[in-house]
């Protein structure tokens, strides 16, 4: 499949171009307290002052006085995970792993990995990496281990479900995590289809990384030349990405129209129309979200949406329309996440949501509100997962997913089997059926007091909580009062008191004059004793 290409928005630039394009001396002149405050502490503080801490206490201070949660700073430390987030790749052996009855347990190779390569199959338990037993080891200490430079060997010893041990040395190599699945596996490979006699196809979305275009060109290589019908597009949980990636898939589908615009204080106005070109045949399609989809996610939801593509189901979206550019910083002193500026929805619309706003987001279509709580979207990940493992599977035990009896049964995914139905009847009747309700900004706001009042729980508990230790302290401080600083029959006379600083540093001894501590230390008597007295 050809597919169109458009530039990338993500912008990697150097603190240099920043201050070429500035007034040097203004830039200068603003340091100037920062700077003469620093060398005073340096100079004079009584403890030897933590540069690093300050310098990233300031960069914190910085951003923190934007008031913007999408601005971050990223130390060097962290950027290893920033970039596998961003980019949705690592180096290691390619295994989602969790902790399972105490012990690091494979819950599925990724395809085209060292792991899989290996011989690793789900269900192994990781008995020990490098020698170092896995029993009752924090999940991201296990992880970490595994991790490590391109081209560099990790010993495991797993135990597979024959029970039988095996010690495997594992090459770790460059993983790209797909972030475009389908409904099941089969083998190492993913099916694509909900219902394959129906040709009703189904594809699920992560994360909008560096690969998902291709992915989902890959996936859709598998639908469209077998002639697909109609297609559900699930974003649910999607956080968002790159924004090049989520244009380049709402050009696939769309033929004509605004995808998306960005203005921003520091920019020239943008906008993305689609193209014609490589465009895919129209075929209904149903776009599943809900109150985790964001960002990228919520781009292509309203653009096919506004656009009269797509049917929108499931429940309001997150309201992120804000554009982030990531800056390298030199030298490797860590990266700068920067918003600048907000996207709008071919209406003209921005999305973000503001406490005192009524309405943000993307909302499902009429009809095809479908309400599922956070707890339910949890199940019905846990039990979709026995279906994404990479393991021999007899026919018997792939499930019945053109069926929305079985989905909601099996499943517990009310919004997935609302869409099959929708698309059935849209491809029977040639109408879209209703097969929701509710008033979805009561509903939205619903889950957000439902939110914020297990926020407010969770406080007033630790607040209870202190409260209770503080209770307990003061009761054990007026305790130790009325107790005497010396038992009642304590001979004092010629006593001697040492003195030591916070290092434990001899600073001097004192002997108590007259025998009465308690009096000394008021009449401040004490008296030095000399070195060999």
């Amino acid at each position: 499949m050809q597919l169109k290409r458009i530039f990338a928005l993500v912008v990697v630039l150097g603190v240099g171009d920043l201050v070429l394009a500035a007034d040097r001396a203004t830039d200068y002149e603003w340091f100037d307290p920062i700077i003469v405050v620093r060398r005073f502490l340096l100079d004079g503080f009584y403890e030897e002052p933590d540069e690093n801490a300050i310098q990233r206490a300031m960069i914190d201070a910085m951003i923190a006085e934007l008031d913007d949660p999408y601005t971050l700073y990223v130390p060097p430390a962290d950027e290893a995970e920033f970039n596998k987030a961003l980019r949705g790749t690592y180096v290691g052996i390619g295994a989602e792993v969790n902790v399972d009855g105490d012990f690091l347990t494979i819950v599925s190779p990724l395809e085209d990995s060292p792991a899989l390569d290996a011989g690793i199959l789900a269900g192994d338990i990781v008995l020990a990496i490098e020698g170092l037993s896995t029993y009752d080891r924090p999940l991201d200490e296990c992880i970490a281990q595994l991790l490590g430079e391109p081209g560099t060997p990790v010993v495991i010893r797993v135990r597979h479900l024959d029970g039988t041990e095996q010690d495997l040395t594992i090459l770790r190599r460059k993983i790209v995590t797909r972030s475009v699945k389908g409904v099941r596996r089969e083998g190492e490979q993913w099916s694509y289809w909900l219902d394959e006699h129906r040709r009703i196809g189904y594809i699920r979305i992560n994360q909008f990384v560096d690969g998902t275009v291709t992915e989902l060109a890959e996936a859709l290589d598998q639908l469209v030349p077998a002639g697909v019908q109609a297609l559900v597009l699930d974003m649910r949980g999607n956080p968002g990405g790159e924004l090049s990636a989520a244009i380049e898939t709402v050009d696939m589908f769309l033929r004509e129209g605004t995808i998306v615009s960005i203005r921003g204080r520091a920019r020239r106005p943008q906008s993305w129309r689609a193209r014609a070109e490589a465009t895919l045949p129209e075929f209904p399609m149903v776009v599943l979200v809900n109150r985790h989809s964001a960002s990228a996610a919520e781009i292509v939801a309203g653009a096919l949406q506004e656009n009269g593509r797509a049917k929108v189901l499931g429940t309001r979206t997150f309201g992120k329309g804000s554009v982030q550019e990531v800056h390298e910083l030199p030298y490797g002193r860590g990266t700068l996440k920067m918003t600048s500026g907000h996207y709008f929805l071919p209406s003209g619309r921005n999305i973000s949501r503001h406490d005192d706003d009524a309405v943000w987001g993307v909302d499902p279509d009429p009809g095809f509100v479908v309400r599922m709580s956070d707890e339910a979207f949890r199940d019905a990940i846990l039990a979709r997962r026995d279906y994404e493992i990479i393991r021999p599977r007899p026919a018997a035990e792939t499930g019945d997913f053109a069926s929305p009896q079985w989905i909601r049964r099996n499943l517990h995914d009310d919004q997935l089997a609302a869409a099959l139905d929708a698309l059935r009847a849209k491809l029977d009747t040639g109408t879209w059926p209703v097969v929701g309700e509710g008033d979805v900004t009561q509903l939205a706001l619903q889950q957000r007091i439902v939110a914020e009042t297990l926020i407010r729980r969770h406080l007033v508990q630790r607040l209870r909580s202190v409260e209770n230790t503080l209770a307990g302290l003061h009761g054990l401080a007026e305790e130790a009062g009325r107790q005497p600083l010396l038992p009642d029959d304590a001979d004092l006379t010629d006593a001697v008191v040492t003195v030591r600083d916070r290092n434990g540093e001899i600073l001097a001894h004192y002997r108590v004059v007259g025998g009465d501590l308690e009096f000394a230390l008021r009449q401040v008597e004490l008296v030095a004793i000399e070195d060999g007295e």
